[in-house]
């Protein structure tokens, strides 16, 4: 029996075995296989590979998940965005992506001046369980780590505030 490693290049992902010589025609080429070109893929991993690659972005996801309540125009999507850093240009980047895969519409309202209004197509609402199962994950694995900056954040300020008011810090005379 010999044993296969799975490892990761820049573009391919290749079986090889280490007991023998590495044999032709049993690599995977995740490139050629996410440009649809066809190559051997167990049924369930390309599903996987091919949904990472439409909604592997966490603006993607992001955006799809501020549009699961209500549609909602262009600026109210960078508002929405702001604190985690989302500039005009990558809202602007990423709707266009949404929209070529049919994942978010493009509805221009009224004629002057005119809106424009994105919201989610059935394709996109269908979207809801793994975008509800990334916000319980992350619920439940990442706010006590960001909760925990919060707090370190929080007395590092206190601490900064007394020795510019004179007061005596923590641990020091």
């Amino acid at each position: 029996m010999s044993l296969y490693c799975l490892y990761s290049g820049v573009t391919r992902l290749e079986l090889v075995t280490l007991s023998k010589r590495r044999v032709v025609g049993r690599e995977f080429d995740v490139e050629s296989f996410l440009h649809g070109r066809r190559v051997g893929c167990e049924a369930d991993v390309c599903a996987v590979i091919k949904a990472v690659k439409r909604l592997g972005s966490e603006w993607r996801i992001l955006i799809a998940y501020y549009l699961l309540d209500k549609p909602l125009r262009f600026n109210d999507l960078l508002r929405k965005g702001k604190p985690d850093d989302l500039n005009a240009r990558t809202l602007s980047w990423t709707l266009k992506y949404l929209e070529r895969m049919e994942i978010v519409e493009r509805e221009v309202v009224g004629t002057q001046p005119f809106s424009v209004v994105y919201h989610l197509t059935e394709k996109g609402k269908d979207m809801s369980d793994i975008l509800a199962a990334y916000r319980r994950w992350g619920e439940k694995w990442t706010v006590p780590a960001v909760q925990a900056m919060k707090t370190v954040n929080a007395k590092n300020t206190e601490i900064v505030n007394r020795q510019f008011t004179g007061q005596a810090v923590l641990g020091r005379s």
